[in-house]
């Protein structure tokens, strides 16, 4: 799956610098060449891993003021003061006695402009548009625009008038056993006729650290997981880190005229989940922030020490308005504007304070997986050591007249190659695509027959049969976004969603243009699609796209703001897991877990983006032991044995892409990029990595991650649920610990102390 970059974000896609040791000659000599253990160890400590920790860090102090603060509310765990002024408040954690603190105390003492301060003393920034069309921005001190508050038994209530915007809100805080949730009702927004709200911020620096003042980092939800390190150096980026929840909102971007040669780049990892968090001394104190309204509009902003201001700081901003570009001519000349009508939603942030052993990414991860289950949006399902088979099917091959199919791997050559596999491992499924009639591109939304040059209807049913009695589950792959321009089952006047600027959304795609489906049209394709796959026998499905593609749809009577969208999808799947039986999703987002039964190609990396310090596993240790997931494809990975121990590490399977033909067939398809793929090629590797997968997650089945530690750059230890602790050394040199010994490039699998025989074969 290819997700494309916006050209604005390339310069931040550049590798965090990595510092070797200085070497102590005369600056007139020639530097030393690099050794082949100075290189591996460079390798490890940059963004790409996770650093060890500092042992010496000593604890956190403070020495905070109440001057000017009430007692708003207090429980056996947290209490809460609030500023009536500015509504800035202050959290004590009882167990702790630490202060968390969304203001400054001095801010005399610190390099902010008017601006700067006014944010951060005030509970809300606002950017609004006066009735020039001019967008400002005004906090709560700009005009000193005093809330009323009511205090209550959890905490305050306060009602605000901006007094230069004139915009009107109600603040709600409140404490619930160690959380603070802090919410502005949707019905207690209201604009004045003059002004109209276009974004927000709330209590964005609560937690904000001055340059590195205090030891720790920021979490955000980039890919896989990243941290921000606060640095005595500071950051060499020169913007922040602005990450669009489940991306960027298709019906708002600007159509490309033409397509970018710069978009080859490596694409960014999306934001899966409505998250951020930060940490004040590992394992002393941290929170993790859950936006559990408004993130369908909203924005996670982390901003490192040094741009802007000296302040570490990470938040959330939430759009009532978007600028999107209005075409006005054919050539594609326009301006800028922002929407009309108010999007409809209200703001609720819930803040799960952790301390001591908890106060890490590890504690963020295992307190988001909690919440996750106790609102029943993670549910427990089978995690099994396996591996995913994705076989290719057919490909479009164009000719001079008319196009036909190449056929690269039959139906009736899938349950040959897995029987052979079988023999050596326990569990796998396969998952089909390019199976409907036309082959794999450009045949969406239509999805049957199947194609003849593949094999018969009875050739299916007979294969399904086969893999069964072998255990095998066979999912046949498909997608609910895309529409090919020229393809049937769909209209192109009336099925596909339009931008705000009455454009469709659509893209290109190896020289073919692919449209986005209206949501409605997609969930009643889904329901047609649902009984011709119980018709054809089939209770397995693979769904691309439509996991993790989230956009509004203005067109007409079918609009749908985004969060429309999502429970039409919420639907969409439901009927097919309903209809159908089981449904795995590629990299869906979170709002989606409780309806996919695997997680495909989950993102093992961050974007690494210039002020990213470490790459972890969040994402993982959320998931693991709720549902199996599944790397993306180990034949397209240039460094293998480094990414069998990323997956070991990560507690990841993994999954390959085959053809029973060679893959050099391919070379003038839409598929070009599938170059190795042959079957007989990899079956070997395939055997070799499962072995040694099921030697080290085999043993964590079902279970969950409960700690990951990195003792020293480049080895891992991961704990998990049920005592084992799988150790993981990515260098060329071996590693001992508690009578453990692991060789180079190697993992081992321990309990208590003691080496299990659990090693690389």
């Amino acid at each position: 799956m290819y997700k494309k970059i916006s050209i604005a974000l390339l310069t931040l896609l550049v590798p965090i610098s990595v510092f070797a040791a200085q070497d102590d000659k005369k600056s007139t000599e020639q530097p030393p060449v690099p050794t082949e253990k100075s290189q591996n160890v460079m390798k490890y400590t940059s963004s790409s891993f996770t650093k060890p920790e500092k042992e010496d860090t000593a604890p956190t102090k403070q020495k905070n003021s109440f001057q000017g603060f009430e007692k708003a509310a207090e429980n056996k765990n947290l209490a809460l003061y609030v500023n009536e002024e500015t509504l800035a408040i202050k959290i004590e954690n009882k167990k702790t006695k630490y202060v968390w603190n969304s203001g400054l105390d001095n801010p005399d003492q610190y390099r902010l402009n008017k601006t700067w301060e006014q944010m951060a003393q005030s509970a809300i920034t606002v950017d609004y548009m006066d009735r020039r069309g001019k967008v400002k921005t005004e906090s709560i001190t700009t005009n000193d625009s005093r809330p009323r508050v009511k205090m209550n038994d959890k905490g305050f209530t306060a009602s605000l008038y901006m007094n230069q915007s004139k915009l009107e809100f109600e603040l709600n805080v409140e404490l619930q056993e160690n959380d603070l949730v802090v919410s502005i009702p949707e019905n207690e927004i209201r604009e004045n006729k003059y002004t109209k709200l276009i974004s927000m911020r709330v209590y964005p620096f609560l937690g904000a650290v001055n340059k590195s003042d205090i030891s720790g980092y920021m979490f955000i939800p980039d890919g896989s997981g990243a941290l921000i390190r606060y640095e005595k150096n500071g950051t060499k980026a020169d913007a922040p880190f602005t990450g669009s929840i489940y991306g960027d909102d298709e019906a708002f971007l600007k159509t490309k005229v033409k397509k970018e040669e710069d978009e080859k780049v490596t694409p960014v990892e999306q934001i899966k989940m409505p998250i951020f968090g930060t940490v004040h001394g590992v394992k002393q104190n941290g929170f993790l922030a859950v936006i559990e309204e408004g993130y369908t509009h909203g924005d996670i902003l982390a901003y490192p020490s040094g741009v802007s201001t000296d302040f570490n700081w990470i938040s959330s901003e939430f759009h009532f308005r978007k600028e999107y570009y209005q075409p006005t001519s054919k050539n594609m000349k326009g301006l800028n504007l922002y929407q009309k009508t108010k999007n409809p939603f209200g703001v609720k942030l819930r803040y799960m304070f952790l301390q001591k052993d908890d106060a890490d990414y590890v504690g963020m991860a295992k307190a988001y997986q909690n919440h996750l289950s106790d609102t029943k949006q993670l549910e427990k399902d089978d995690d099994k050591t396996g591996v995913r088979l994705e076989f290719l099917g057919g490909e479009v091959k164009e000719g001079l007249l008319w196009d036909s199919v190449l056929p690269m791997t039959k139906v009736t050559d899938i349950p040959r190659m897995t029987s052979e596999l079988k023999k050596d491992i326990d569990d796998l499924f396969v998952v089909y695509k390019g199976w409907s009639d036309g082959g794999l591109t450009g045949t969406l939304p239509q999805k049957f027959p199947f194609e003849s040059e593949l094999g018969s209807s009875d050739d299916v049913k007979d294969t399904i049969d086969s893999l069964k009695k072998d255990n095998i589950p066979l999912y046949f792959y498909s997608d609910y976004t895309k529409a090919y321009d020229g393809a049937s089952g769909y209209s192109g006047s009336k099925d596909v969603a339009k931008k705000i600027s009455a454009e469709t959304i659509s893209h290109s795609e190896d020289k073919k243009t692919l449209y986005y489906l209206s949501p409605e049209k997609s969930l009643a394709i889904a329901k047609e699609d649902a009984k011709e796959f119980k018709k054809q026998g089939i209770s397995n499905v693979a769904i691309d796209t439509s996991g993790y593609t989230l956009f509004s749809d203005f067109s007409g009577k079918k609009s749908s703001e985004r969060n429309q969208t999502i429970k039409t999808y919420q639907k969409l799947f439901g009927t097919l897991n309903k209809e159908i039986g089981n449904v795995a999703l590629y990299e869906p987002n979170t709002y989606l877990w409780n309806q996919t039964d695997r997680y495909l190609d989950i993102p093992m990396n961050a974007s690494n983006y210039v002020f990213e310090t470490d790459t972890v596993p969040f994402l993982q240790i959320v998931l693991k032991g709720y549902m199996p997931y599944y790397a993306p494809f180990s034949n397209f990975q240039s460094d293998s044995e480094d990414q069998m121990l990323r997956m070991i590490e990560y507690g990841a399977y993994p999954s390959y892409l085959l053809t029973k033909e060679a893959s050099h067939l391919l070379a003038k398809t839409a598929s070009s990029d599938v170059y190795t793929s042959e079957y007989s090629i990899w079956k070997e590797k395939i055997l070799y990595q499962y072995e040694n997968i099921k030697n080290s997650l085999g043993e964590v089945e079902g279970e969950e991650i409960i700690s990951r530690t990195v003792p020293q750059t480049g080895v891992v230890e991961v704990e998990y649920s049920n005592g084992k602790v799988i150790v993981v050394n990515y260098t060329n040199a071996s590693y001992k610990s508690n009578g453990t010994e692991v060789k180079p490039k190697d993992f081992a699998v321990t309990e208590g102390g003691e080496s299990d025989e659990t090693t690389r074969q």
